[in-house]
């Protein structure tokens, strides 16, 4: 969370999750170091912070913060973010929702949540050097 507001790092496994939250700033709060809980609230998407813990095992604050964009994480020699092609982002979002149901009703009350999150929150590709710069474009 950073200034009131929650941005979403997602990957699979290496992508960078843990890295990037070892990366940050003092003005970042971190919901998890592993999972976070979205959900709507008040007409807008809300992350809050959950008791898991990851790699960080950092006990991490009890806040929530409204969501501002989510990013697709990939690391590579530079830090730049582009924003991902409507046509792409569900793919992209349900690779990282954790779900187990077998049910078909649920599933399908699961990627209609999906849609919904992605009309109304940005999608980025976050491609990052392993630095604490990467938190200077995460806006």
């Amino acid at each position: 969370m950073r200034d009131g507001s929650a941005f979403l790092p997602a990957g699979l496994s290496g992508a960078g999750k843990t890295t990037i939250a070892g990366l940050a700033r003092p003005d970042v709060t971190l919901l998890s170091d592993e999972v976070s809980c979205v959900r709507p609230q008040a007409g807008a998407y809300w992350a809050f912070g959950t008791p898991f813990a990851g790699e960080l095992a950092r006990a991490d604050a009890n806040v929530a913060a409204p969501v501002a964009a989510l990013y697709l994480l990939a690391q590579g020699p530079q830090t730049r973010v582009e924003p991902v092609a409507p046509a792409q982002t569900a793919r992209a979002l349900l690779r990282h929702i954790l779900f187990f149901a077998p049910d078909a009703e649920l599933v399908r009350l699961v990627f209609q949540s999906a849609c919904e999150f992605l009309r109304q929150v940005p999608v980025f590709q976050l491609e990052f050097a392993p630095t604490p710069a990467v938190w200077e474009v995460i806006r």
